[in-house]
């Protein structure tokens, strides 16, 4: 596997986009990522360093991603399943155990412009725990918005979720690049419904090994 880092000023520069097809996702694809907690107490949090790669392209159009500890020669790779529109249908916690989502976490609606948005309800299950919740997902394509992350400068749209579970409301505006066929930048807010209380995260890609051309 092709592990070169490349960075968005090795594509040409971009013009405004029309109606985005869903990503060229290839087996081999592999992004770095970084998360950390942007609370005024964990302002030297170094982060959590997150890579994923593609492993298999299914039936149906699926998708197989392995993601794992990008710190760590010797982390477990977890197994994550996304539809052909590249939501997110189940992720491992640990080996053998994933969280499921029916229908697959609406991010995205290809093809996708500015100022289209969709809703939907959907069962987020914990087979292993009998658990299962109800969350409702309202999602809006907001505007087209250049970005710099330490992977490059890139032409997204930037979006904006809203979800509302049992026990919090989760508000999110993520970055979607197409040249990277994934949101390269991400900012979350969840809101606890019991006592208010709010957890701000941020992540952004690190590295990339293709860009794709649009």
């Amino acid at each position: 596997m092709d592990t070169t880092s490349l960075t968005a000023s090795s594509t040409p520069s971009a013009q405004s986009f029309s109606r985005l097809l869903r990503p060229d996702i290839r087996v081999g694809d592999e992004w770095l990522f970084l998360t950390r907690t942007l609370d005024d107490s964990d302002h030297r949090d170094a982060g959590l360093l997150m890579r994923s790669r593609v492993v298999a392209l299914l039936d149906g159009g699926h998708i197989q991603i392995e993601v794992n500890n990008g710190d760590k020669t010797d982390a477990t790779w977890l197994k994550n399943i996304y539809s052909d529109q590249f939501d997110l249908v189940s992720r491992e916690m640990v080996p053998g155990e994933a969280v499921t989502y029916s229908p697959a976490f609406p991010q995205f609606r290809f093809p996708m412009a500015p100022g289209e948005s969709w809703s939907e309800t959907i069962i987020q299950s914990q087979p292993e725990w009998e658990l299962h919740a109800s969350i409702e997902v309202q999602v809006t394509v907001e505007a087209e918005e250049s970005v710099q992350v330490p992977a490059g400068t890139f032409n997204t749209l930037r979006l904006q979720g809203r979800y509302a579970t049992p026990n919090a409301t989760v508000i999110t505006h993520f970055w979607y690049a197409p040249t990277a066929g994934r949101a390269v930048k991400g900012i979350e807010e969840t809101v606890a419904k019991v006592n208010a209380s709010k957890v701000r995260v941020q992540y952004e890609l690190q590295q990339l090994n293709r860009l794709r051309k649009v």
